[in-house]
């Protein structure tokens, strides 16, 4: 089996010469926390991910440690408040894209054998972009995706609806939550 069979189409494209709020925005709503990322003429850039994007929300003075001493240490002491997180997220959101992901990253052509990908999966490459002859971003491949295609039922529209709706009900049960609470915060107020 070769990994034309379970590479999942990249529908968006985020480009390395944007502004990273638009692959953070993206993050977020998608729930995803690894994205490819590619030029304007469609060649593989690298992957933005969430533990990178995390790097750059900590402190400086942790951030310049290396992975070994984060892992090691404790930062608690630094009591960190909302509002100085929210001004690094601030700051990265004017960076672009191109600046936050990571082009060291293994990739795969549509013929490659997909045990090659699966070994890089399970090397903690989480996702494999498959990529062309010049490079070009064909799809990629994760757990999901293989998990996907072997599940002979699987019809990614119909996933891609069912998780749409899903989130469509949380965001209504959030916004009754919140309504419920500012009623009932009226009702003391007015006793």
């Amino acid at each position: 089996m070769d990994c034309r069979t379970m590479m999942a189409p990249i529908k968006t494209s985020l480009f390395a010469d944007e502004p990273a709020a638009r692959a953070i925005d993206f993050m977020v709503e998608k729930h995803m926390g690894l994205v490819p990322v590619t030029e304007r003429d469609g060649t593989f850039a690298g992957l933005i991910s969430g533990d990178s994007l995390m790097g750059f929300m900590l402190p400086k003075t942790i951030s310049i440690m290396s992975r070994v001493e984060r892992a090691m240490s404790h930062a608690s002491y630094l009591d960190e408040s909302a509002e100085e997180m929210q001004e690094r997220l601030v700051s990265v959101r004017g960076k672009t894209i191109g600046e936050l992901v990571d082009r060291q990253v293994r990739t795969v052509t549509p013929d490659t054998p997909l045990i090659d990908a699966l070994m890089l999966i399970t090397g903690k490459q989480y996702v494999v972009p498959v990529v062309d002859e010049e490079n070009k971003l064909l799809g990629a491949i994760s757990f999901f995706s293989v998990l996907y295609g072997l599940h002979e039922e699987y019809d990614r529209e119909t996933a891609q609806k069912a998780k749409q709706k899903e989130r469509a009900q949380r965001k209504l049960e959030k916004e009754a939550a919140r309504k419920k609470l500012e009623e009932e915060s009226d009702k003391e107020s007015e006793e």
